[in-house]
């Protein structure tokens, strides 16, 4: 675990770009109006931008204009704040040389501001939430401490069924919903409106067709309860959550980069800790590389504003006591998009290839690969030459877990995505060398 957090704060080491700022005083603030006894309030505000950056906010105002500072803690990047009175509340950033760099657009009330903020080139637009805060409050928080994936378990028909569901940022959800009497799963999508205290997660097949939808209330608590409605009928009940997956995160802004990366820790397993930044490890040293090659061709102006941009995400799709299988994505506008499935036994602790549950020489990569064929011939993007030309060339060697069977993946696609099939374990049984089911 050591090594783990030397390798993130070399990471974080690399992309700073900032400077280190004294604090702001409503004093400070005070001055940047023309008359000081005209000022109505300064207030101090702390919360993240895109879910992700922490970054504070002190705020004056006098009835007509606005002046302040937005300071991103972590690279202690800092930009002055002006913007005239109106319906809505309009802040430009401005940076150190004076220049418009971006703009803040929301509401703002003693307790709460809520806005978007864009760049100069409006390429990036991202949401921001801050709260009323202490001036002495710049402590850096966990950003990932609002996202979990939570593996829930209930009863339909009588019979067991199973949710894991993630929130990869506050109020938006995914995952996936085995339905055990049909023997399927479906995925789920869905975001808490703002004001309710229900979710509505919608249900999709593998042709991208909604079949139905969870109405929860309680999402995010141990116990909670659910109405299904679908082609069946309507059904109450409730899911009890029997193991959560805690979210980490790594994340730097500052003027030129922005970056952020979540992956998931089991607690009490070290090795699985391990192994998954093992996962990233590569992908961030790339990525470190290439941000210092660039930052030394782009200059702090306008027009480079959050140029270079980087994410890394995961989704879990299965968990049981035994492992715990998931795609990891990542993407920057500089070498695209790639996207990696990962299985991991949490008994032998070790990742978990294809080799390792199919038997030598059994001929399963053809078989997989005509089943495949066949069930995408039921999808409607088919019909389409240039589709059908695609999947016929894909191995969809790429793999999770599900309940039922094993899910087969395309390489991911510009156009039509990564391609997903599940093959039950009914009929891999004969070319299967380990039971995982």
């Amino acid at each position: 675990m050591k090594r783990i957090i030397v390798v993130i704060i070399l990471v974080l080491t690399s992309f700073q770009t900032g400077y280190t700022q004294e604090v702001v005083t409503a004093d400070d603030i005070k001055m940047l109006f023309e008359d000081q006894a005209k000022v109505w309030w300064v207030r101090h505000y702390k919360g993240l931008i895109n879910d992700m950056h922490d970054i504070t906010m002190i705020l004056g105002f006098d009835g007509e204009v606005y002046h302040g500072y937005a300071t991103y803690l972590r690279s202690k990047t800092r930009f002055q704040l002006y913007g005239k009175a109106g319906t809505a509340l309009k802040l430009y950033e401005i940076d150190e040389t004076g220049k418009i760099s971006g703009i803040i657009k929301g509401s703002v009330s003693p307790q709460i501001l809520k806005a978007s903020w864009q760049n100069y080139q409006n390429t990036v637009g991202l949401s921001m939430l801050l709260t009323e805060a202490k001036p002495d409050d710049n402590k850096l928080t966990g950003c990932g401490d609002n996202k979990w994936v939570k593996n829930y378990e209930g009863t339909y028909f009588g019979k067991t069924t199973k949710l894991l569901l993630q929130q990869y940022a506050e109020g938006h959800y995914k995952g996936i919903f085995y339905v055990t009497h049909e023997n399927k799963t479906y995925t789920v999508e869905g975001i808490r409106q703002s004001g309710e205290d229900k979710v509505y997660l919608h249900l999709i097949n593998e042709n991208n067709e909604k079949k139905g939808r969870l109405d929860c209330k309680n999402i995010g608590a141990d116990k909670v309860d659910y109405t299904l409605r679908n082609d069946e009928g309507i059904f109450a009940s409730n899911f009890k959550n029997t193991r959560t997956v805690q979210t980490e995160a790594i994340e730097f802004i500052d003027y030129l980069t922005l970056m952020d990366v979540t992956y998931p820790s089991l607690k009490s397993n070290d090795d699985f800790n391990a192994m998954i930044y093992q996962q990233y490890d590569k992908w961030l040293k790339k990525n470190r590389s290439q941000t210092e090659k660039e930052q030394r061709k782009i200059s702090k102006q306008p027009k480079n504003r959050a140029r270079l941009r980087a994410y890394g995400w995961y989704e879990v799709e299965y968990l049981s006591q035994h492992y715990i299988s998931m795609r990891l994505s990542y993407v920057d506008n500089w070498s695209g998009y790639e996207e990696v499935t990962w299985t991991y036994d949490l008994r032998h602790k070790e990742t978990l290839k294809a080799d390792d549950l199919f038997l030598q020489n059994s001929g399963y990569a053809e078989f997989v690969k005509t089943y495949i064929t066949q069930a995408l011939k039921k999808h409607p993007d088919y019909q389409d030459p240039d589709y059908s030309k695609w999947v016929a060339k894909e191995n969809f060697k790429y793999f999770t877990l599900r309940h039922e069977g094993i899910n087969f993946s395309t390489k991911y696609n510009p156009i039509y995505g990564a391609r997903q099939v599940t093959v039950p374990y009914e009929v891999l049984r004969p070319y299967l060398k380990k039971i995982i089911y």
